[in-house]
């Protein structure tokens, strides 16, 4: 019962102005809970690779090349997402660079991560160290550290950036700055942070981990881990690798995370809150926190999946579950 039934209604009213004049809340007087749940919330998404790549191979006529081009994004738009982001904690974007493009060297508050998809000659230089990337390869620029990437090869390159630029908008932390004088120089040596992956070596340790027991809510499955601190590669995100072997149906369960997956190779479906998603390869398509969730790869060749998820940011919080759904 609201305050309002046993209260008379123009004392009541006249008592509430008071408080929006004073900028406070009685939010007692309204039904309901006190903190009411958000007027939006993530929804399942697909999006289709075939809608993607011609639009995006297409978006240099409408961005010339030159200073600008690492601006040159087509992000991922949830529906129930009024940022228009992947997730709401997640920001995922599919980048088009032509030949001989780089961006100048800047730098950001929110974390970046690259995952290479298509082409030759790509790079991404931070904090002096640079990175060839190669399709496969994950390539992670922490906050606030100084890059620049750009194409050296012949042909356009395309990658997939995960940021959790959500987080540090919400916070109201977002900053970014651009690197004064010349180009950002390239240092000599060994890196001096662990901040490449490369394909071979995560897909080797797939493979190893395909000898062991399956993982009941995803097949084989392997995260990224920074090797100086054992934890995931930025605070807020986990990126993960798998492999859905042939004939495999994972067990339904929820997770208090949100993820969102690329298709590296091969084909399958996902069962997302009763509704079945189809997907194939360069495909994407978004989980929601808490919504139940099962894979499929009724074929006969390995389906491999990347995805990026907000499972650390989640743990830090205390909020991360995993449940098992009915089937």
């Amino acid at each position: 019962m609201s305050i309002r039934a046993t209260t008379a209604a123009p004392a009541l009213d006249q008592w509430i102005r008071k408080l929006d004049h004073a900028a406070l809340d009685a939010p007692w007087t309204q039904p309901g809970p006190l903190i009411k749940p958000k007027k939006s919330a993530m929804e399942p998404k697909l999006w289709r690779w075939r809608e993607i790549e011609p639009l995006l191979r297409q978006s240099p006529e409408f961005m010339k090349p030159g200073r600008g081009a690492e601006r040159r994004i087509l992000r991922l738009d949830n529906p129930g997402v009024p940022e228009r982001t992947a997730a709401h904690t997640i920001s995922v974007a599919v980048q088009y660079l032509l030949p001989g493009e780089c961006a100048p060297a800047h730098r950001h508050t929110p974390d970046a991560i690259r995952f290479m998809l298509h082409g030759e000659g790509a790079f991404t230089t931070i904090e002096g160290d640079k990175f060839r990337m190669r399709r496969g390869d994950l390539v992670v620029t922490p906050s606030m550290t100084w890059h620049d990437h750009g194409n050296e090869g012949s042909e356009p390159v395309i990658w997939t950036d995960g940021l959790d630029s959500p987080v540090v908008r919400y916070l109201e932390n977002l900053l970014g700055q651009e690197f004064e004088g010349d180009a950002q120089p390239i240092r000599t040596g060994p890196p001096a942070r662990h901040l490449h992956y490369t394909w071979e070596t995560a897909y080797a340790e797939l493979m190893t981990r395909a000898k062991g027991d399956a993982d009941p809510f995803d097949d084989v499955i392997m995260e990224y881990l920074d090797p100086a601190t054992g934890r995931s590669v930025v605070p807020t995100i986990g990126c993960y690798l798998q492999m859905l072997r042939p004939g495999v149906r994972t067990r339904a369960h929820t997770q208090t995370s949100s993820a969102v997956y690329h298709v590296v190779a091969g084909s399958g479906a996902t069962d997302i809150g009763g509704t079945r998603y189809a997907w194939g390869e360069g495909d994407f398509f978004a989980i929601p926190p808490r919504v139940a969730h099962a894979h499929a790869n009724p074929g006969d060749a390995p389906a491999i999946l990347f995805s990026f998820q907000d499972v650390p940011l989640l743990k830090t919080l205390g909020f991360y579950r995993v449940e098992d759904s009915p089937a």
